[in-house]
């Protein structure tokens, strides 16, 4: 008697017809569901190994595992690091519980939501600005008609703040100050910071361009400018301290940062100052995602997905993706390698969840469709996405957050090697 051998299952399939599914003369099959099971790319079905618990209760979100090995999570507006034999141990509180970014970028962690921002140095637990911020208090400049060697006429004074590591600051508001013959600048009010330097800088007589005339310790709360040297011009004028967002990526030694309606893009080589002026480009609403690749970077919104390419952000060239919507928080970069196919000879690509699927964002702007004539899925809130090793099985793995009814739910893997 003959044997009946069992297709091979090669995957689900929401949109095909029952009698569609098997293909007996392939000996390969779709199935409907699958649940709690793994599936690989010869058709063998696995049971999926067991949970272990390490937390429990809600409140918990925006977990990353950071490259220097610490797995970063959120409890309600507290961000903190999760050791599973300490439980979870705070850092600081950002002031409300928004869903949170992470990237790192030359050995620093960055993480920014909506209303907070820090960053952490290399193998340092301390909680950082990103940046080096102005002062809370402005100094006060204010004229003085003796002890200088001013030529009388019209002054523009500002000043800048630098760190212990060298980083400057953005500028302080420029102040017109008029002067007689032999006055001084006399500024006040410098807030003291330990290990920090002020940079002064002034126009010549009458003139518009800034050069630096003084640098003093922040250790004192005063100083007057008694002459002008006319030093180096400031590196820092116009820029501002980088914009805070829902989405943080490195690109190219900048940051990226992703709002409702703008895109933000830091300066080269400078990636804790942001020009307000050019630093930005616009979206249709809320960024859905904003992910680099080697060739440039896709961007999505309520409209779909662009591909900005180029390496410098003021010289993209932009080109449509790929009309379907993105689910926040479901995109990553995944390793070339995991793929197979053409997609093997990338270093990496882009990876994202649509309704139509998982996508892959290829380092030439263009988009593959994994398995759209597969699934078929509502436009979900929100998700999170992860790739794993697990027993030589590569998996991208998302669970999402579901706005419509539970039954419509669905947490999807795709086996992508």
């Amino acid at each position: 008697m003959a044997a009946n051998v069992l297709p091979r299952v090669i995957g689900l399939n929401q949109l095909a017809d029952e009698v569609a599914l098997a293909d007996y003369k392939e000996a390969r099959m779709f199935v409907r569901e699958a649940h709690n099971v793994d599936i690989d790319t010869v058709g063998n079905v696995s049971r999926r190994l067991g949970q272990v618990s390490v937390l429990s209760g809600s409140g918990y979100h925006s977990l990353y595992s950071s490259q220097r090995g610490w797995l970063m999570m959120c409890y309600k507006d507290q961000l903190g690091i999760l050791d599973p034999s300490t439980a979870f141990t705070p850092l600081v509180s950002m002031g409300s519980a928004y869903y949170t970014s992470y990237t790192e970028e030359n050995g620093v962690l960055y993480v920014v939501n909506p209303i907070f921002s820090c960053m952490f140095k290399l193998n340092d637990y301390t909680v950082y600005p990103i940046g080096v911020p102005l002062p809370n208090v402005t100094p006060q400049f204010t004229a003085s008609t003796s002890q200088g060697s001013l030529l009388a006429g019209s002054y523009g004074v500002t000043y800048s703040i630098v760190d212990a590591d060298g980083e400057e600051s953005g500028l302080g508001p420029v102040v017109q100050i008029d002067l007689p013959e032999q006055g001084c600048i006399i500024g006040t009010l410098f807030t003291l910071a330990t290990g920090q330097t002020y940079r002064i800088y002034m126009t010549t007589t009458d003139g518009e361009e800034l050069y630096q005339t003084a640098e003093f310790s922040a250790s004192q709360s005063s100083f007057t400018v008694m002459g002008h040297e006319e030093g180096r011009q400031p590196a820092t004028f116009g820029l501002e301290p980088t914009p805070k967002g829902h989405i943080i990526r490195a690109f190219n030694a900048r940051l990226l940062i992703g709002t409702t309606d703008f895109v933000y893009f830091t300066e080269a080589f400078r990636p804790h100052l942001h020009d307000p002026a050019h630093g930005w480009v616009a979206t249709a609403g809320f960024a859905t995602m904003v992910e680099p690749v080697e060739g440039g970077v896709f961007i999505a919104d309520k409209r779909g997905v662009k591909f900005y390419s180029g390496e410098d952000p003021t010289k993209w060239e932009v080109s449509d993706a790929t009309p379907d919507p993105v689910v926040y928080g479901t995109s990553s970069v995944v390793p070339g390698s995991y793929f197979s196919g053409e997609l093997a000879k990338y270093d990496s690509v882009a990876v994202w969840l649509s309704v139509s699927g998982y996508q892959v964002g290829l380092p030439t702007g263009e988009v593959m469709q994994i398995n759209a004539e597969q699934v078929r899925l509502p436009n979900y809130v929100r998700g999170c996405s992860a790739y794993v090793v697990r027993d030589g099985r590569k998996q991208f793995i998302t669970p999402v957050d579901s706005n419509v009814l539970a039954s419509a739910s669905v947490a999807l893997d795709s086996s992508i090697s």
